[in-house]
């Protein structure tokens, strides 16, 4: 057996002949590894792929704007996902390490944090650089949450792309309140802030029609209906596929067991349309899908005026079109003086609004 030599840094290292030596970065797929000992170093693992799953939501627009935008620039690229757990961004995140592939790019994921990380990050040559769940990962800093160091702020100088060599950062982001605000609205540092919502009745359609091919369609269009009502992810459907791909499932009695109980408020916006044609509307958090005769109210403002009304939730009319209708037999009504109001609206409906904090589509 004969030995391999290397030194740097003044320090000298044998290793066995099992030692290979490279003078690019080779292409691959590592995950950063760092021992007390040892330092840094970067482990080869499985490559991040999408395989031959179907994509939904028009992802690979999304893809070509990434790499046309990489290849025009001439410093690095910074790209950030948020939205909730189960909508995509791990799925887009394969799509991205993909087309890296293509483009001779190594792919370097960041799953820890330790002291110098930074500056090990900045000694590697062209590659894309994951971070998945980047607030989990190097937090905020909160003193009534922990010791209040904030561990994000070591990336400005990285993330402003002025480095000698070009990357591609990625981050997925489940919580944007608890990004840095040195990141959020940073075009320099993240040139895209991609959001991801809640995938819509036709993407729920498709993607039950490719997941479960034997289910009935009618009751793939109760689940379109139902994601009108409660927000699902892809985690959702993929169960509610499994369930369904096969004779006889009705979605109904499906989703009475299934581990997707509505348990927290989610976003409607609220329309009320009066006889003259005026509409009023404003979006407030509630939860339509505890058990119960317990009433909601929510405040609808208009200008300087503003009207509160309750209703209960066993009282709503889902209409077959997906509208979530309040009964104006089933609703009380005051103005801000608390006063029954002079002019009642026509209609008040209730929509779901995708995301609570990004209502547009990605």
């Amino acid at each position: 057996m004969t030995s391999t030599y290397i030194e740097t840094g003044g320090h000298v290292r044998v290793y066995d002949d099992a030692v290979h030596t490279h003078e690019m970065f080779p292409h691959g797929t590592y995950r950063v590894h760092f021992t007390a000992k040892e330092g840094f170093s970067l482990v080869r693992i499985d490559d991040l792929l999408v395989g031959g799953e179907r994509v939904y939501g028009g992802r690979e627009q999304k893809i070509e704007k990434i790499f046309a935008a990489y290849a025009r620039a001439e410093r690095s690229l910074g790209v950030m996902l948020s939205g909730d757990k189960g909508i995509g961004k791990s799925m887009f995140v394969r799509m991205v390490a993909e087309r890296a592939r293509e483009h001779d790019l190594p792919v370097v994921v960041v799953t820890e944090d330790h002291d110098g990380i930074v500056e090990f990050l900045d000694s590697l040559d062209e590659c894309l650089v994951v971070f998945d769940e980047f607030e989990k990962t190097f937090p905020l800093g909160r003193r009534s949450l922990g010791d209040g160091v904030n561990r994000q702020n070591q990336f400005l100088t990285l993330f402003d792309g002025l480095s000698a060599v070009k990357r591609i950062y990625c981050l997925t982001v489940n919580d944007v309140s608890e990004v840095s605000t040195y990141l959020v609205n940073r075009p320099g540092r993240f040139h895209y802030h991609m959001r991801f919502e809640y995938p819509g009745p036709d993407d729920v359609r498709q993607y039950l029609r490719d997941q479960a091919p034997h289910a009935d369609p009618v009751e793939i269009e109760n689940v379109a209906l139902f994601s009108r009502r409660a927000r699902l992810n892809y985690d959702h459907l993929r169960a509610i596929a499994f369930e369904l791909d096969h004779a006889g499932s009705v979605f109904s009695e499906i989703v009475e067991d299934l581990n997707i109980k509505s348990v927290e408020p989610s976003i409607y916006r609220i329309e009320a349309r009066f006889p003259d044609g005026r509409v009023w509307t404003d979006e407030t958090e509630v939860n339509l899908f505890e058990r119960g005769d317990v009433g909601r109210t929510f405040e609808l403002r208009h200008g300087m005026r503003s009207m509160f009304a309750s209703f209960v939730p066993q009282d709503l009319v889902f209409e077959s079109d997906g509208t979530i209708l309040v009964p104006i037999d089933h609703l009380e009504l005051l103005d801000d003086h608390d006063d029954e109001p002079e002019i009642y609206p026509t209609s008040v409906t209730l929509t779901l609004v995708g995301q609570a904090t990004f209502g547009y589509p990605l």
